[in-house]
């Protein structure tokens, strides 16, 4: 079933509360013919929701980062399986995306500076940024970390994140310093990561499933948008290899 046009789409209210009830089934079932037999009920509890909930952010964030974003992008639910040996065909959560537009990519992912990245059910996650650069970017995104003045205003932003209750997070990260990089140097830990990403931590269950999670989501992009401006201005993404 395609998604639907942003002007057909309901205002966002919530997700039903036979949502999660849903993926328990889906994690006990995981066959195409259970979920073949029940894709109208995802439809309605899980991807229309989410696709009216992005679309809704898109301009408010737009004005919290002072950057367009991409069009809102509902995940797929199908798990990529092939380098994995567990074989289950489906994700047990909805998840979406919003880029920054010219930072993503005709493709974007996890590899892309995101806007915002959400993802809801059995497994949640909140949060922004770019969670695993591509190798090629990864010296690039270090001499930003190391120059001054940059590097400490980083550091900077990123206590102030953690206030809130935020975590720089990537995939992969290192277990110490990269090469060549002294294992005292007071960014370290920023260093030993392959991205630039924030985690908005947990949820509140007052919001998760609630109208109310527009407005979290709104507040916790506030407090990440110093450092996704700071990646945006120093070309943490795409098209940073070509300096």
């Amino acid at each position: 079933m395609p998604a639907l046009a942003p002007a057909a789409l309901p205002p966002f209210a919530g997700f039903p509360k036979q949502g999660v009830p849903f993926f328990r089934a889906l994690a006990l079932a995981q066959t195409k013919e259970w979920f073949g037999a029940h894709k109208a009920d995802y439809e309605k509890l899980w991807r229309t929701p989410m696709q009216s909930l992005l679309e809704e952010l898109r301009t408010p964030l737009a004005k919290i980062y002072r950057h367009k974003l991409a069009a809102p992008r509902v995940l797929r639910i199908n798990r990529d399986v092939r380098f994995t040996n567990d074989k289950s065909p489906y994700k047990t959560h909805c998840s979406g995306m919003i880029g920054f537009e010219g930072a993503t990519g005709p493709q974007a992912g996890p590899k892309s500076t995101i806007a915002l990245y959400l993802q809801l059910g059995l497994d949640e996650e909140a949060g922004c940024g770019n969670y695993e650069l591509e190798p090629a970017l990864l010296p690039h995104f270090r001499r930003q970390v190391l120059a001054e003045p940059g590097g400490s205003k980083l550091a900077r932003l990123l206590d102030e994140a953690r206030a809130h209750g935020h975590e720089p997070i990537s995939m992969s990260p290192l277990k110490r310093a990269p090469a060549g990089v002294p294992k005292d140097h007071p960014r370290v830990e920023i260093l030993r990561h392959k991205g630039l990403a924030l985690s908005f931590g947990a949820i509140p269950k007052s919001v998760r499933y609630s109208a109310g999670l527009k407005e979290w989501l709104l507040e916790q992009a506030g407090h990440a948008a110093p450092v996704m401006r700071w990646s945006l201005e120093h070309r943490i993404g795409a098209g940073a290899a070509d300096e």
